[in-house]
C-alpha cells in the first residue's frame, strides 16, 4: 500500500491532515507497467486520477497511422506527480494518452467517483484538493507555454566525445550525469549526442555545447560534477563557464 509519508509529498494533497490523507490512501490501487505500455488512451472515459509512484509517465497525443513515440510527447510526469486531470473536468474524457516511458512504472489509481463522495461528506477537503489541482494544472500550462517559446527560437545540442581515450578518462560518467540532468529538466529542446575524439586526448573528457545559432563551446577535463554545473549554469541559464573552456 502507498505510504502516508509519500502521499504527503503529492502536491494535490497539500494542506490535508493525516486523517484526510489516510482516507485517500485507502482508495489507492497500485499498478505496474513496462516501458511502452499505454496506461490510458485519448478519448477513454476519464474515471481515474493517477499518481506516479516510481518511473516516468509521458503524456502524448497519438499520431494517426503511427506508433506513439517521444516525438508526440507533450509533457512527462515523475514520482509524486499526478496525471489524468480530465477525470474532474467535463466531458470526463482523457484528452491525451499516457504511456510508461521508463524501464518500468509504478502508479496509483484513484477512482474519481469515490473521491467525489469523500469530498461531498467533507467539503473542506474537497475545496483544498480542487484548489491544489487547479494550481498543478496552471503550473503545467505555464511550463508548456515557456517550452513552446523556447522551441520557437532555440535548440540545444550537447555532445560528449566518447572515443576510447574519452571513455578511459571518464566520459561514461559524464554522459550519465548529463542524461540525468536532461531528464530532470523537462526540456524537450535539448539534444544529447556522443561523438569521437577531438584530437585533444590530453584534455578528455571533452563536451561541446551548442545553443541556437551561437558559437559552439568546448569544455575540457569534464567530470560528472562539472557536467552538472555546465548544464545548470550554461545550458539552462546562459552563463558560459570560462574556467572550464578548452583553449584551441
Amino acid at each position: 500500500m502507498v505510504s502516508l509519508d509519500f502521499l504527503k509529498n503529492v502536491r494535490v494533497f497539500d494542506g490535508l491532515d493525516d486523517r484526510r490523507i489516510d482516507k485517500i490512501r485507502e482508495l489507492c490501487r497500485e499498478e505496474e507497467y513496462k516501458q511502452g505500455d499505454r496506461i490510458f488512451r485519448e478519448e477513454d472515459e476519464a474515471r481515474y486520477l493517477w499518481i506516479v509512484l516510481d518511473g516516468q509517465v509521458d503524456i502524448r497525443f497519438d499520431l494517426p497511422g503511427r506508433d506513439s513515440s517521444e516525438v508526440s510527447t507533450v509533457y512527462s510526469e515523475t514520482s509524486a506527480n499526478t496525471f489524468g486531470w480530465s477525470s474532474f473536468v467535463p466531458p470526463f474524457r482523457y484528452i491525451l494518452s499516457a504511456y510508461c516511458a521508463s524501464r518500468g512504472c509504478k502508479v496509483a489509481r484513484l477512482d474519481k467517483d469515490y473521491l467525489t463522495r469523500i469530498f461531498d461528506s467533507d467539503p473542506r477537503m474537497g475545496y483544498l484538493f480542487m484548489s491544489n489541482l487547479a494550481g498543478v494544472i496552471s503550473t503545467r500550462f505555464h511550463d508548456l507555454q515557456n517550452s513552446s517559446v523556447v522551441l520557437s527560437y532555440s535548440t540545444v545540442k550537447i555532445t560528449v566525445h566518447m572515443a576510447t581515450c574519452g571513455i578511459a578518462a571518464g566520459a561514461r560518467e559524464v554522459m550519465k550525469a548529463l542524461q540525468e540532468e536532461v531528464y530532470n529538466s523537462d526540456r524537450p529542446d535539448i539534444q544529447v549526442e556522443s561523438s569521437g575524439c577531438l584530437g585533444k586526448c590530453s584534455t578528455e573528457p571533452n563536451v561541446t555545447v551548442e545553443i541556437g545559432g551561437e558559437e559552439p563551446v568546448i569544455y575540457q577535463h569534464m567530470t560528472s560534477d562539472k557536467m552538472r554545473r555546465v548544464f545548470k549554469e550554461h545550458v539552462l541559464n546562459g552563463r558560459i563557464q570560462s574556467d572550464l573552456i578548452l583553449a584551441l
